[in-house]
């Protein structure tokens, strides 16, 4: 079997189309994290989701459901605690990113029977994503923001 006739099969096609659309998003955000220096804010909400995964397979719900949700609620706890206890922000997002992983793992074990392989939740599998998905990210990455959309309300000097 060559590499040709691997490029046949939809699922291949569509993780080949999933990377190029992902290392498009992926460069354009992760140096836009960079140079605002809130690298460690993006691995702490990000880390701390895994809770939101935990605690989804806990309750019986979709874990991907709890991660986005606890996700949101841990960058509004970070942003509520520095505007309100005035502390060093770093120390904020190291405690919201291991408590956040420490209740992930805490609800996967007080869950009954087989815990499913968790660690797809983390870092996925290319080759399962599905054409309609490609769509979706396609379809967020061209929408524009609410800022361009007020700016093109905006009369010009012109």
């Amino acid at each position: 079997m060559s590499i040709i006739s691997v490029l046949g099969y939809e699922f291949f096609q569509n993780a080949i189309l999933a990377g190029i659309i992902a290392s498009i998003a992926c460069g354009v955000i992760g140096s836009f994290v960079v140079v605002k220096r809130m690298v460690s804010l993006a691995g702490g909400i990000s880390h701390s989701a895994f809770g939101g995964i935990g605690l989804g397979y806990y309750l019986g719900i979709n874990p991907l459901a709890g991660a986005a949700v606890f996700a949101v609620a841990s960058a509004a706890a970070i942003s509520h605690i520095r505007n309100t206890a005035h502390q060093n922000t770093d120390t904020l997002i190291g405690a919201i990113w291991s408590g956040g992983m420490a209740l992930g793992i805490l609800f996967v074990y007080l869950t009954p029977g087989f815990a499913p392989d968790l660690m797809s939740y983390l870092f996925g599998n290319i080759l399962l994503v599905p054409f309609s998905e490609i769509v979706m990210i396609c379809l967020l990455y061209t929408s524009p923001s609410p800022r361009d959309r007020t700016r093109s309300r905006m009369p010009s000097s012109a």
